[in-house]
């Protein structure tokens, strides 16, 4: 009997440690993914790591869906997902996660609607049991470029992300006489290492590769530094930049370059500074230490 009540202590005791040993196992696992979020400097993807709190899927969709609205560590990225819009998830089925997000998401537009999904899908394919996100607004599937989007995994944003891209932009170069904007569309390999404003400026300075199309940047400009913060974007350019070009009104100089930010993401104004340094006018008493809008006035109309 002793040895009977002995093997059955021995027993309980083993249960005993093999349940507190579980109990600190789970304790200990916990599950750390990426949260991504946007490079300010070259409006390309990065992440952050973040340890998850919550266990259940659904409750791990909540958390991250907050998570890609917060201001991350790095105060050189910023959050993927505007604040203001509001996010209802469905439960997961079929290793499928739909999101239903309100109007407020179609604000955003080109290259950075494409960030933001782009964020939103690899940042939630993390959790187990979600392969495919379906992201719909007002219970309608997303549209974009007049196609709707359907079902994304993580995988489709590898090359279209995180390496090079052929991104179109908007280009304004002068028309014959100097004194109107043409608009050209083109491309430009964007491969995340250099901002979208950097690149487009400097397209602008090498100057037009189709016929009808003139310089607007004075020879010898140097771009010296590009940086965009609330939406103004700050350009510095080299003294050369306030010379004028013989048979192009300064204006049309100026209105080239600002208007070409100006479609760019989260561009809304233009600071001009020479060396890193503001200067009142320019040519012929052009008020230059302000910030320029996009100018309609100075666009030719397509014949």
């Amino acid at each position: 009997m002793k040895k009977h009540l002995l093997i059955i202590l021995i027993f309980m005791i083993a249960l005993f440690l093999g349940a507190c040993s579980g109990r600190n196992n789970n304790a200990n696992d916990k599950t750390v993914v990426n949260v991504y979020y946007i490079d300010t400097k070259t409006s390309g993807l990065v992440s952050e790591k973040y340890e998850l709190i919550n266990t259940e899927p659904e409750e791990q969709v909540k958390e991250l869906l907050y998570m890609l609205k917060t201001t991350p560590k790095n105060l050189m990225y910023k959050s993927a997902l505007p604040d203001k819009i509001v996010s209802t998830p469905s439960p997961i089925t079929d290793k499928t996660l739909t999101i239903d997000f309100d109007s407020t998401y179609n604000d955003m537009t080109g290259y950075t609607e494409v960030l933001c999904r782009a964020a939103i899908v690899k940042t939630l394919c993390q959790i187990k049991g979600v392969e495919y996100i379906q992201i719909n607004v007002n219970g309608t599937s997303l549209i974009s470029n007049g196609d709707v989007v359907g079902t994304m995994k993580a995988e489709d944003f590898i090359d279209s992300i995180e390496s090079n891209t052929n991104y179109k932009i908007k280009l304004y170069y002068a028309n014959k006489t100097g004194n109107r904007l043409i608009e050209y569309d083109t491309y430009i390999n964007y491969t995340g290492t250099t901002s979208l404003e950097e690149l487009a400026v400097e397209q602008l300075i090498n100057g037009p590769t189709k016929l009808g199309l003139y310089n607007t940047i004075p020879e010898g400009t140097v771009m010296l530094n590009i940086s965009k913060n609330d939406g103004v974007c700050t350009v510095d350019f080299n003294e050369k930049f306030l010379d004028k070009l013989p048979d192009v009104d300064q204006k049309v100089t100026i209105y080239s370059v600002v208007n070409t930010l100006v479609e760019l993401p989260d561009i809304n104004k233009v600071q001009f500074t020479i060396n890193s340094k503001v200067v009142k006018t320019i040519g012929e008493d052009i008020e230059f230490n302000t910030l320029f809008e996009r100018n309609l006035d100075l666009i030719k109309e397509t014949e």
